[in-house]
């Protein structure tokens, strides 16, 4: 796991306190070495309103969340880790 995964619930509280801090570290989990492109391996993206990453190269769009159990979800993903913290500590 990640080193800087939490030891107890008041750091994982603050560590995932926002949807962002959750899609930051998913994205760190997925592309340790920054983001590369499915398709085409460009280093370079952008993201849309819905939160999906958009390749500069060839615009090919991929959620963080694509290929995981979270795929599909409509739920906040700061939801879904604390329910995860909860089942697993």
């Amino acid at each position: 796991m990640d080193e800087d995964y939490p030891r107890n619930l008041p750091e994982f509280d603050a560590r995932f306190a926002s949807e962002e801090a959750c899609r930051e570290y998913l994205a760190k989990l997925r592309w340790p070495q920054g983001f590369v492109c499915p398709r085409c391996q460009g280093r370079e993206s952008w993201t849309t309103q819905r939160n999906l990453l958009v390749c500069r190269a060839c615009q090919y769009q991929v959620s963080l969340t694509a290929g995981t159990v979270l795929e599909g979800t409509r739920k906040p993903l700061a939801l879904w880790f604390k329910a995860m913290w909860w089942v697993t500590a």
